[in-house]
């Protein structure tokens, strides 16, 4: 697999339709804004023969049709070099651009029936869950597995939990956690995720997301158990 890295960017094919501009290897909120900036960068002013962007924690990967760039002078080295091109230029990196999300939750019952489950293994009274997940205030770092899934980070350390070795069937709404992220699935889907809680909040609209890479999240508990 061919790769360039110039300027702390890797750029590299993923497939045969589409490549990856990777700006660096961790989860780190500096490097996500300069994704989400470049990502914003590549929807205003497209390339030709690009059909999609995809943003992630520290990647953003180009997909393209691949006829258009094959008729390209150069075919995909052509449009590498215009990705090359479009990298050199200078983009404002914004902290106060983004949309914040105030969600409601409830805590525990039946649609958040591993509260009960990750006090006992965490040894962390009930309410100290919730002050603790409800907290801060998350970035939506990217949007994943299914349509309108996002990623939020960095979730305290304290309520670390493992994916489930087995998924389970989710409800829309439930809201799950592990490792360092929690999110909310948003449509009915196996899961893999300790869920703390259920929320109506819309995050389809025409079965679009309502939520957005670089966007924020503020959960906002609804019951005292």
């Amino acid at each position: 697999m061919n790769s360039e890295n110039r300027k702390g960017y890797e750029i590299y094919a993923l497939g045969d339709s589409a490549i990856t501009i990777e700006f660096g290897k961790n989860i780190n909120p500096e490097i996500n804004d300069h994704v989400i900036a470049r990502f914003k960068q590549f929807q205003e002013n497209p390339i030709q023969g690009v059909i999609d962007l995809i943003p992630s924690y520290h990647s953003l990967t180009l997909c393209y049709n691949l006829n258009d760039v094959a008729k390209q002078k150069m075919g995909l080295a052509s449009l590498i070099d215009q990705v090359r091109l479009r990298l050199e230029e200078p983009i404002l990196v914004r902290h106060d651009s983004f949309k914040l999300h105030e969600i409601p939750v409830n805590y525990g019952g039946k649609n958040g029936s591993d509260l009960l489950r990750v006090s006992q293994e965490k040894g962390i009274d009930l309410y100290e869950i919730i002050r603790l997940h409800s907290e801060p205030t998350y970035r939506v770092y990217m949007l994943g597995f299914i349509p309108g899934f996002a990623y939020l980070g960095e979730l305290n350390k304290a309520l670390t939990m493992p994916r489930k070795s087995t998924p389970q069937p989710m409800v829309p709404g439930s809201v799950g956690i592990a490792g360092l992220q929690t999110g909310i699935y948003p449509s009915f889907s196996p899961g893999g995720w300790n869920i703390i809680g259920h929320t109506e909040y819309p995050l389809l609209e025409n079965g679009m997301p309502i939520l957005q890479a670089g966007d924020r999240v503020k959960f906002i508990p609804l019951n005292q158990l």
